[in-house]
């Protein structure tokens, strides 16, 4: 059995996860601590070529990865929960750096992710026999569907993408993280922490600038798309995958609240309130 500390990592550079290697790219970017104001770590800016390579590497692990069965994947799972909580204080500091949380805030997202990572290796989809009698029998299975794509949010960048994460590889997919530019760094370590558990190819993790997530949507061999960001993005999304017909889940903003005083401009400020949801 390995020991903790077989599982930490260093928190000091920053790289791609494409088939459980680290990789780099020619174009780099950095992204800004929203405390400080300071530009954080060199992050890689991927390419058509590096999502190519990503995908590839997901669709030739996914027919291993589906053969095994719920509790060999539940295993590896638990594993990777293993390895995340013996880097939790380090993501906690990370989570400080590039999303600007407070050691409180990023301490609640990480007992967050820890609920997520024991809790997710428990689950169990059964099929069903909505008709079984003496004159017929109906099944119904639920099988994995391939190559899943989560792209993650800024605000909360670890915990909204294990709650992608971890469903889709319990269910026999394999699944490609793809970050916010904003907030690329928990992401990357977090593959990185992969690497010691999964196969190859089994979960990798991209970091990029704004054109990475058409990229990722348009591809023909992805087969699962989940979101959490925007309307407007959502939007795009649904439209890209459509030519596909790849499964879609949205999960949109624009429900916030709103408090408009006594001396704005009605007729202003309707159309900006309105325009949130």
């Amino acid at each position: 059995m390995a020991s903790t500390t077989d599982y930490k990592i260093s928190f000091d550079t920053f790289h791609n996860v494409i088939n459980n290697e680290l990789t780099s790219t020619a174009a780099t970017r950095r992204a800004i601590c929203p405390s400080t104001e300071e530009p954080l770590w060199e992050v890689p800016v991927s390419t058509q070529e590096d999502v190519d390579r990503a995908v590839s590497a997901a669709k030739a692990a996914y027919p291993a990865w589906r053969k095994l069965s719920w509790d060999e994947r539940a295993e590896y799972l638990n594993k990777f929960a293993d390895a995340i909580e013996a880097n939790q204080q380090e993501f906690i500091d990370l989570l400080g750096k590039e999303v600007g949380k407070p050691p409180g805030a990023g301490g609640f997202e990480m007992f967050l992710v820890m609920g997520l990572a024991r809790g997710t290796p428990q689950l169990r989809i059964k099929e069903d026999k909505p008709i079984d009698d003496e004159d017929r029998t109906a099944i119904v299975r639920y099988v994995p569907l391939g190559v899943g794509v989560g792209i993650v949010p800024w605000n909360f960048p670890l915990t909204l993408g294990i709650g992608k994460l971890l469903p889709a590889l319990l269910a026999g997919n394999t699944f490609i993280w793809k970050s916010s530019p904003f907030s690329p760094y928990s992401a990357l370590k977090l593959a990185e922490i992969g690497t010691k558990i999964f196969p190859p190819g089994v979960f990798q993790a991209l970091s990029g600038e704004e054109s990475l997530g058409p990229q990722l949507t348009a591809h023909p061999d992805v087969a699962k798309v989940s979101f959490t960001g925007s309307v407007a993005t959502g939007k795009k999304i649904m439209a890209a995958c459509a030519g596909t017909l790849k499964r879609v889940t949205l999960e949109l903003g624009g429900n916030d609240a709103a408090i408009v005083c006594e001396d704005v401009d009605i007729d202003a400020v309707v159309a900006k309130v309105y325009s949130l949801y």
